[in-house]
């Protein structure tokens, strides 16, 4: 009967640390999906501002910053086309780590449902149930821990 009571008890902490693991793979999958964006956008805008400024010239499209000096306006454009691009590099690689931690974080999402599904259905002992939990611990610490 106390091994009955282990195995329910362990099966909780299983779910309990499954259902954590699930909401910071949510919130890496919401910075990651951020990132993307980020990561399409700025570029895309420092293309466009630049074809923009191109066609229409700098100090035609910034009038107030051409009227502050002669080529202000020609200025603030490459210096808008300079941020939008280092926003670009930026995003780009910080989305690469988050999609790094997005495979690892299910890949630990998947071995606890994996091992949530054994539990439920009594598939494994007691004892193996207890040693996969630990390596899963062990490979993700940083989502289990």
């Amino acid at each position: 009967m106390a091994e009955k009571q282990d195995l329910t008890g362990f099966a909780v902490t299983v779910k309990n640390s499954l259902n954590v693991v699930k909401g910071r793979v949510a919130g890496i999958r919401r910075t990651d999906s951020q990132l993307f964006m980020a990561n399409v956008i700025a570029p895309a805008a420092a293309s466009l501002l630049g074809a923009i400024t191109a066609a229409v010239g700098g100090d035609s499209l910034f009038a107030g910053a051409a009227a502050q000096g002669e080529g202000g306006g020609w200025q603030l454009a490459c210096i808008l086309v300079a941020i939008f691009s280092f926003v670009g590099t930026v995003t780009g690689l910080f989305k690469k780590q988050f999609e790094e931690r997005l495979a690892q974080g299910n890949q630990c999402v998947g071995r606890l449902l994996s091992l949530d599904l054994a539990l439920t259905t009594g598939s494994r002992t007691f004892e193996d149930a207890t040693k996969e939990y630990g390596e899963i611990v062990k490979a993700f610490p940083e989502f289990v821990g």
